[in-house]
């Protein structure tokens, strides 16, 4: 309501400053000066004839006293006539002045109710701000919801209007039908999913939640969502390990201050250090360990696939059974028989590596889905490795995922 006070306040000196000026331009002429002006020619004329009347004037001169009075008349009538012009001026500045005032009050008040943002005047910037958001979600909401329901762009926006506004089950909605158009190959779609449940419905971040997060963390191990959720999730598991390694390597992406010390108090509480412990012996060492693979697949499940079919090659430590495996690569089935190597350039989780582990189970997979994440109907076969192996490790997919 202020800014509306001040806005016409300077508005009316604005036009007082235009409209003062004109108004007092008036000119004091009066109306009558072309009478006055006759009535004191008659008077001088009639002086005159006396004088001719009592001998005290010539005839002549009485002629030449009379063209002198009338040349004088005129140039007086003049005078007031051009006075006159003047008052007319005077009155048009007078009309303009007030046409002045009204437009410069008028028009930028119209403008600003059919163009400006009135409501932020009224209600405070915040509120107007508020409904003007309310009012471009649920715009796109009805959109997708009844004209283009195939948007994937627009489900992961809506997704993270919503939980940016605290709807967390129009979110986890919302993100439901991203991750359904995304086929489980989108890590922001499965971040944010993932991140929904855990807000939701807590109880059930492990069950549904956490498999999206760590298939999040296969396809983007530095998703800050992922490492987050994710480090939540192996906590929950009871791997502290591999929770501290998450936030660590959540640590290194130089986050703001305020999450530096939530991620680092976290941490903390459960006996970790914010800083990795990186062996002195080698800057590199994430990637001085490697797996030879050769990966082939059994000739009576050729006809199970089709070429363009994911095929995923995991190392795993040897006994583990969840989080994401130590490293990973992508392929197509129309890649085998494959000949590759695992190494640092392959670690999921940042600050992880093969150094250490003295034995690991390298696992290839065909993912019907798309997801690495096992699911029925998957073809998948396993190997071990050990360190000092020089020759490659052979798997065979020759089974299929019950």
């Amino acid at each position: 309501m202020t800014f509306i006070v001040v806005a016409i306040v300077m508005t009316l000196v604005a036009a007082a400053c235009i409209a003062v000026p004109l108004w007092r331009g008036r000119n004091k002429a009066s109306l009558t000066a072309s009478a006055a002006n006759q009535a004191v020619y008659a008077a001088r004329l009639e002086e005159l004839e006396r004088d001719v009347a009592a001998g005290r004037l010539a005839a002549g001169d009485f002629a030449a006293a009379r063209r002198d009075l009338e040349h004088e008349l005129a140039t007086n009538l003049d005078e007031v006539q051009r006075q006159a012009d003047r008052a007319s001026h005077v009155r048009g500045q007078r009309v303009l002045a007030i046409i002045a005032a009204c437009l410069l009050v008028a028009v930028p008040l119209i403008l600003y109710w059919q163009l400006g943002n009135w409501r932020a005047g009224v209600q405070g910037v915040q509120q107007a701000s508020v409904a003007s958001v309310d009012q471009m979600v649920a715009t796109l909401a009805t959109r997708l919801h009844t004209q283009d329901p195939n948007d994937l762009q627009g489900w992961k926006m809506l997704g993270h209007a919503y939980l940016l506004m605290g709807r967390y089950a129009d979110a986890e909605d919302a993100y439901g039908h991203a991750l359904k158009l995304a086929d489980g190959k989108d890590a922001e779609v499965l971040a944010g999913y993932g991140e929904t449940v855990a807000l939701a419905d807590p109880k059930q971040f492990m069950t549904l939640g956490m498999p999206a997060i760590e298939q999040a963390l296969v396809l983007a191990p530095s998703n800050p969502q992922a490492l987050w959720y994710g480090g939540l999730g192996a906590l929950e598991r009871g791997d502290k390990t591999l929770a501290v390694s998450r936030w660590q390597a959540l640590l290194a992406q130089d986050p703001p201050a305020e999450y530096r010390a939530v991620i680092e108090k976290s941490i903390a509480a459960i006996g970790g250090s914010a800083t990795p412990r990186v062996p002195a012996t080698s800057a590199v060492a994430a990637g001085s360990a490697e797996i030879h693979v050769r990966v082939t697949l059994a000739p009576n499940l050729r006809d199970k696939v089709s070429p363009d079919e994911t095929l995923f090659v995991f190392a795993v430590a040897a006994g583990q059974s969840g989080g994401p495996p130590l490293l990973a690569r992508r392929f197509e089935v129309r890649n085998l028989p494959l000949a590759m190597t695992l190494s640092g350039a392959d670690v999921v989780v940042p600050g992880q590596s093969l150094n250490g582990f003295r034995r690991a189970t390298v696992i290839a997979r065909i993912a019907r889905h798309g997801t690495p994440a096992p699911q029925s109907g998957d073809l998948e076969g396993q190997a071990a490795w050990r360190a000092g192996d020089k020759g490659p490790v052979n798997v065979l997919i020759d089974k299929v995922l019950p």
